[in-house]
Protein backbone atom coordinates (compact mmCIF):
# COMPACT_ATOMS: atom_id res chain seq x y z
CA UNK A 1 0.00 0.00 0.00
CA UNK A 2 0.87 3.64 -0.97
CA UNK A 3 2.06 6.26 1.63
CA UNK A 4 0.96 9.85 0.42
CA UNK A 5 1.69 13.22 1.40
CA UNK A 6 -0.44 16.07 1.07
CA UNK A 7 1.56 19.32 0.44
CA UNK A 8 -0.52 22.85 0.93
CA UNK A 9 0.02 24.73 -1.38
CA UNK A 10 -1.17 27.49 1.30
CA UNK A 11 1.47 28.21 3.18
CA UNK A 12 -0.25 28.90 6.37
CA UNK A 13 -1.20 24.89 6.45
CA UNK A 14 0.27 22.27 6.97
CA UNK A 15 0.17 18.81 5.23
CA UNK A 16 -0.53 15.18 5.81
CA UNK A 17 0.19 11.48 5.09
CA UNK A 18 -2.44 9.37 4.18
CA UNK A 19 -2.80 5.97 2.65
CA UNK A 20 -6.21 5.65 1.01
CA UNK A 21 -8.84 8.34 -0.62
CA UNK A 22 -11.32 8.14 2.31
CA UNK A 23 -8.53 9.08 4.53
CA UNK A 24 -7.44 11.92 2.35
CA UNK A 25 -10.79 13.45 2.08
CA UNK A 26 -11.30 13.37 5.61
CA UNK A 27 -8.29 15.12 6.66
CA UNK A 28 -9.23 17.43 3.36
CA UNK A 29 -12.28 18.06 5.36
CA UNK A 30 -10.89 19.18 8.75
CA UNK A 31 -7.97 21.35 7.43
CA UNK A 32 -7.34 24.78 8.21
CA UNK A 33 -4.54 27.37 7.88
CA UNK A 34 -3.34 29.12 10.42
CA UNK A 35 -6.24 32.12 9.94
CA UNK A 36 -9.14 29.57 10.22
CA UNK A 37 -9.86 29.41 6.36
CA UNK A 38 -10.52 25.90 4.56
CA UNK A 39 -7.69 24.50 2.86
CA UNK A 40 -8.32 23.25 -1.01
CA UNK A 41 -5.36 22.33 -2.87
CA UNK A 42 -2.55 20.33 -2.68
CA UNK A 43 0.43 18.53 -4.61
CA UNK A 44 0.11 15.24 -3.96
CA UNK A 45 3.74 13.00 -3.21
CA UNK A 46 4.27 9.61 -3.30
CA UNK A 47 5.98 9.20 -0.04
CA UNK A 48 6.63 5.02 0.08
CA UNK A 49 4.92 2.16 -1.28
CA UNK A 50 6.27 0.05 -4.75
CA UNK A 51 4.64 1.98 -7.57
CA UNK A 52 6.31 5.16 -6.90
CA UNK A 53 7.61 5.11 -10.40
CA UNK A 54 3.57 4.86 -11.60
CA UNK A 55 2.75 7.50 -9.32
CA UNK A 56 4.97 9.74 -11.81
CA UNK A 57 4.10 8.25 -14.79
CA UNK A 58 0.47 9.07 -14.16
CA UNK A 59 0.98 12.31 -12.93
CA UNK A 60 -1.19 12.05 -10.49
CA UNK A 61 -2.23 15.20 -8.74
CA UNK A 62 -5.09 15.84 -6.33
CA UNK A 63 -8.00 15.16 -9.08
CA UNK A 64 -6.54 12.08 -9.94
CA UNK A 65 -6.15 10.58 -6.49
CA UNK A 66 -9.58 8.70 -6.62
CA UNK A 67 -8.65 7.18 -10.07
CA UNK A 68 -4.82 5.98 -8.27
CA UNK A 69 -6.82 4.18 -5.51
CA UNK A 70 -10.08 2.92 -7.16
CA UNK A 71 -8.20 1.55 -10.61
CA UNK A 72 -4.65 1.60 -10.42
CA UNK A 73 -2.89 0.79 -7.19
CA UNK A 74 -4.49 -2.63 -7.19
CA UNK A 75 -3.94 -3.57 -11.04
CA UNK A 76 -2.41 -6.73 -11.86
CA UNK A 77 1.68 -6.31 -11.77
CA UNK A 78 1.51 -6.70 -15.76
CA UNK A 79 -1.17 -4.38 -16.26
CA UNK A 80 1.14 -2.09 -14.14
CA UNK A 81 3.85 -2.30 -16.33
CA UNK A 82 1.48 -1.92 -19.83
CA UNK A 83 -0.45 1.44 -18.08
CA UNK A 84 3.66 2.76 -16.93
CA UNK A 85 4.77 1.94 -20.50
CA UNK A 86 1.68 4.18 -21.85
CA UNK A 87 2.39 7.00 -19.65
CA UNK A 88 5.58 6.83 -19.17
CA UNK A 89 6.68 7.23 -23.33
CA UNK A 90 4.06 9.83 -23.43
CA UNK A 91 1.41 7.58 -25.77
CA UNK A 92 -2.13 8.25 -24.89
CA UNK A 93 -3.47 11.66 -24.13
CA UNK A 94 -4.32 11.00 -20.42
CA UNK A 95 -4.97 8.92 -17.66
CA UNK A 96 -8.32 7.95 -18.84
CA UNK A 97 -6.61 7.08 -22.41
CA UNK A 98 -4.10 4.97 -21.18
CA UNK A 99 -6.40 3.18 -18.86
CA UNK A 100 -8.97 2.13 -21.86
CA UNK A 101 -6.13 1.15 -24.28
CA UNK A 102 -3.33 -1.36 -21.54
CA UNK A 103 -4.78 -3.86 -22.42
CA UNK A 104 -3.64 -3.99 -25.53
CA UNK A 105 0.31 -3.88 -25.19
CA UNK A 106 2.00 -6.72 -25.45
CA UNK A 107 5.08 -7.16 -24.07
CA UNK A 108 8.94 -9.17 -23.21
CA UNK A 109 10.44 -9.12 -20.03
CA UNK A 110 13.81 -8.30 -20.89
CA UNK A 111 16.35 -6.31 -23.68
CA UNK A 112 15.16 -5.57 -27.25
CA UNK A 113 17.89 -7.99 -28.44
CA UNK A 114 16.79 -11.01 -26.05
CA UNK A 115 13.12 -9.97 -27.10
CA UNK A 116 13.87 -10.44 -30.59
CA UNK A 117 15.60 -13.63 -30.36
CA UNK A 118 12.75 -15.35 -28.56
CA UNK A 119 10.50 -13.58 -31.47
CA UNK A 120 12.24 -14.75 -34.11
CA UNK A 121 12.60 -18.32 -32.70
CA UNK A 122 8.69 -18.71 -32.49
CA UNK A 123 8.06 -16.75 -35.68
CA UNK A 124 11.22 -17.40 -38.16
CA UNK A 125 13.74 -19.88 -37.01
CA UNK A 126 12.14 -23.51 -38.35
CA UNK A 127 12.52 -21.80 -41.96
CA UNK A 128 16.15 -21.17 -41.51
CA UNK A 129 17.94 -24.20 -42.24
CA UNK A 130 20.33 -25.17 -38.89
CA UNK A 131 24.02 -24.54 -40.38
CA UNK A 132 22.68 -20.80 -41.37
CA UNK A 133 21.29 -20.33 -38.07
CA UNK A 134 24.27 -18.85 -36.20
CA UNK A 135 24.79 -16.32 -38.82
CA UNK A 136 21.67 -14.35 -37.52
CA UNK A 137 22.35 -11.32 -36.09
CA UNK A 138 20.09 -10.99 -33.42
CA UNK A 139 21.30 -7.25 -32.14
CA UNK A 140 20.86 -5.99 -36.14
CA UNK A 141 17.30 -7.88 -36.03
CA UNK A 142 16.61 -6.18 -32.78
CA UNK A 143 17.59 -2.47 -33.93
CA UNK A 144 15.65 -2.57 -37.15
CA UNK A 145 12.44 -3.59 -35.37
CA UNK A 146 13.84 -0.69 -33.00
CA UNK A 147 14.36 2.04 -36.18
CA UNK A 148 10.58 0.69 -37.55
CA UNK A 149 8.67 1.26 -34.33
CA UNK A 150 7.88 -2.43 -33.84
CA UNK A 151 9.67 -2.70 -30.63
CA UNK A 152 10.15 0.03 -27.62
CA UNK A 153 12.47 -1.01 -24.81
CA UNK A 154 11.44 0.52 -21.42
CA UNK A 155 12.64 0.41 -17.69
CA UNK A 156 10.23 -0.21 -14.59
CA UNK A 157 11.43 -0.64 -11.57
CA UNK A 158 14.67 -1.56 -12.49
CA UNK A 159 13.29 -4.62 -14.61
CA UNK A 160 13.78 -3.75 -18.54
CA UNK A 161 10.68 -4.54 -20.95
CA UNK A 162 10.23 -4.44 -24.69
CA UNK A 163 6.87 -3.32 -25.86
CA UNK A 164 6.66 -5.39 -29.17
CA UNK A 165 2.98 -3.63 -30.33
CA UNK A 166 4.59 -0.39 -30.24
CA UNK A 167 3.72 0.21 -33.98
CA UNK A 168 0.16 -0.49 -33.76
CA UNK A 169 -0.98 1.70 -31.13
Amino acid sequence: MARLYAQPYNLDAVGFYFESFEEYTDKVKNLKDRFGNPVEEFEIQYMEGENGELFRACNINQTLLEVWFDEIEFLQDEDKVRLFFLNGNNICKDLRDALDNYHKISFYVGTSVETAIEVFDAIHLYRVPEDLQTYIDFEKYANALKCNGDFVEFKYNDTTYTCTNANSL
